[in-house]
C-alpha cells in the first residue's frame, strides 16, 4: 500500500537502523493489524528474513512495534469506526508507543506524545474527541454515529 494518503507517526521507525526500517515499512504494506498484534504475542522473530536483511533478531520486537503505531496511526478516524474499534486503535497505539493504558492515563500519554510523538499526538486527541462526541450523543438518547456492524 503505498503511504502518501496520511500522515503517521514515524518516531519509532526512525529509531530503527535502515535495514530494519526496511522490514518495517515493508510489513505496513504486507501484513494486517491482526497478522501485525499475532507475531508480537507469538514473540517468534521470522529468523529467515532476519537473517536475509542481516538484521539481529533482538530488533523483531521493536520492529513490530514501530509497525503497529505507524499503522494505527495511519488510520485516519472515521465517523463509520464503532466505539469499540476506536478504543482497540487507542489501545494498540498506545502499547506500540510504549505507553500501554494499564500504566499511563491517556492524559500522561498525551502530554509525553506532545513533543516526542506528534502525529500519534493529534491522532489520540481526535480519535479520543470523537469518542468523547459519540458518547454525549449515546447519552442523550440518540444513535452513536458510529453504529456500522464493520470489523477490524
Amino acid at each position: 500500500m503505498p503511504l502518501i494518503e496520511n500522515e503517521f507517526e514515524q518516531a519509532l521507525l526512525q529509531e530503527l537502523p535502515p535495514h530494519a526500517r526496511d522490514i518495517a515499512l515493508d510489513f505496513m504494506g504486507t501484513y494486517s493489524l491482526g497478522e501485525l498484534l499475532e507475531a508480537l504475542q507469538a514473540n517468534e522473530p521470522d529468523k529467515e528474513l532476519l537473517q536475509r536483511k542481516k538484521v539481529p533478531s533482538s530488533y523483531w520486537e521493536p520492529i513490530l512495534k514501530a509497525t503497529l503505531l505507524a499503522k494505527c496511526t495511519y488510520f485516519i478516524p472515521n465517523p463509520e469506526f464503532r466505539q469499540e474499534e476506536r478504543l482497540f486503535l487507542i489501545k494498540v497505539a498506545c502499547m506500540s508507543a510504549g505507553f500501554p493504558l494499564s500504566t499511563f492515563s491517556l492524559v500522561e500519554i498525551l502530554e509525553i506524545s506532545h513533543q516526542k510523538m506528534p502525529v500519534l499526538n493529534q491522532w489520540l486527541k481526535r480519535l479520543t474527541a470523537d469518542l468523547q462526541e459519540n458518547n454525549a450523543l449515546f447519552k442523550a438518547g440518540d444513535k452513536p454515529k458510529a453504529a456500522s456492524d464493520t470489523g477490524l
